[in-house]
C-alpha cells in the first residue's frame, strides 16, 4: 500500500510571535555553536603552540645528541693516533739512548786502542833498543813513523768532535 499522505500535509502555521521566540532560540544556538567553535578553535591553537614547542625542544635534543656523539667518536679517534705517537716516540727516544751508549762504548774503545798503540809503540822501540841488531829500511822508517805519531787526546774531546 502506498503512503499518500505528504499531498495532504501542509506547513503549520507559525504566530508571529512563535517567529520571534523561534528566531531568537536559534539565534542563541548560533552564538552558543560560535562560543564553543571558538573555544575548540583556541584549544586546537594552543595544543599545536605546545606541540610546535616541544618538536623544537626535541630538535634541539636530537643536535645536541648528534654534536656530543660526533665529539665521543673524534676522542674516540684521537686516542689511537696519541698512542701510536707515543709508541713512535718512545721508540725514538729508545733507539737515542742506544745510539748514545755505542758511541760512549766506541770512544772508549778507541781511548783504549790509542792507548794500547802508545804503549805498544812504546814497546816495540824497547825490544829493538835491545837487540842492536843492524836495521833495514822498512824498519828504520816504522820507527820513525811510531816516534812521530803522538797518541790522540780523546779524554778531552765531546761526542760531536770524536764522530
Amino acid at each position: 500500500m502506498l503512503f499518500t499522505g505528504w499531498s495532504q500535509i501542509t506547513a503549520p502555521n507559525i504566530t508571529e510571535g512563535e517567529r520571534i521566540e523561534f528566531d531568537d532560540i536559534h539565534r542563541k544556538r548560533m552564538e552558543k555553536d560560535l562560543l564553543e567553535l571558538q573555544t575548540l578553535i583556541d584549544v586546537h591553537f594552543e595544543q599545536r603552540k605546545k606541540e610546535e614547542q616541544e618538536l623544537i625542544g626535541l630538535k634541539e635534543r636530537i643536535e645536541r645528541r648528534c654534536a656530543e656523539k660526533a665529539e665521543q667518536q673524534r676522542v674516540r679517534a684521537e686516542k689511537p693516533r696519541d698512542r701510536q705517537t707515543r709508541i713512535i716516540e718512545e721508540r725514538q727516544r729508545k733507539e737515542d739512548e742506544e745510539a748514545k751508549t755505542r758511541a760512549e762504548d766506541e770512544a772508549m774503545k778507541k781511548k783504549v786502542l790509542s792507548n794500547i798503540g802508545a804503549q805498544f809503540g812504546g814497546f816495540l822501540a824497547k825490544v829493538e833498543q835491545r837487540r842492536g841488531k843492524r836495521q833495514t829500511a822498512r824498519q828504520i822508517k816504522k820507527k820513525t813513523l811510531a816516534d812521530r805519531r803522538k797518541p790522540l787526546a780523546i779524554e778531552s774531546l765531546r761526542e760531536d768532535d770524536l764522530r
